[in-house]
């Protein structure tokens, strides 16, 4: 679902009096998509001009004015936040409304259904001489609730052995020093099957 978003909080002050202007005018321009916006544009724009007069004032490192400028800020955010749930009703999730009005829409949520996909860069790191240990990492993916890790005698036909990480990153020990090992890594989503990454090599030391 895409909706418009106020940014307000992320907003520097004359950031958002050039996106309040931006809404305004745009709003404006499309009167015939927003017909009745609620707040009415002119209070919206009344807002504005009391916010940037107080802005203004405060530059001069006034405590009271810094407070008032405070309180302009806050009620210029709660009108487009007013604004920005007509927008949503008239826009139905409609990027491109939620455009013309002036608005940025949300970004839509990114599912992690269905398979995952490929494991990619999987990297093996031997340790210390004389620990016997091998350091793998794989590049991170946000859907994954676990990381599953494999690994054998590189030329064996001896199944994999797996460990399994919360992380993108383990450390498998106890290996044969001085033996070659490969090994492979997938991601464990919503979707437990595997799609393995390329087979890496690595001596131990």
């Amino acid at each position: 679902m895409r909706k418009p978003t106020t940014q307000s909080q992320r907003l520097g002050d004359t950031d958002l009096m050039q996106y309040t202007e931006q809404i305004v005018t745009k709003m404006g321009e499309a009167i015939a998509i927003f017909p009745d916006p609620v707040p009415e544009l002119n209070e919206i724009e009344t807002a504005l001009t009391d916010f940037r007069l107080s802005t203004t004032e405060a530059a001069y490192r006034d405590k009271r004015a810094i407070l008032i400028r405070r309180g302009k800020r806050k009620e210029l955010e709660y009108l487009i936040s007013e604004l920005s749930k007509y927008v949503d009703t008239v826009a139905h999730n409609d990027p491109t409304i939620i455009l013309a009005a002036g608005f940025m829409p949300t970004q839509e949520a990114q599912s992690f259904a269905g398979p995952a996909p490929k494991a990619k860069r999987l990297v093996a790191e031997p340790q210390q001489v004389g620990s016997s240990r091998i350091k793998l990492k794989v590049d991170r993916w946000k859907g994954a609730r676990m990381y599953q890790f494999q690994f054998r005698k590189k030329g064996s036909d001896a199944p994999w052995s797996d460990l399994l990480s919360s992380k993108s990153t383990c450390t498998i020990e106890g290996l044969e020093m001085f033996g070659e090992y490969e090994f492979r890594a997938t991601y464990i989503g919503i979707d437990p099957t595997p799609n393995y990454s390329e087979i890496v090599s690595s001596y131990v030391v």
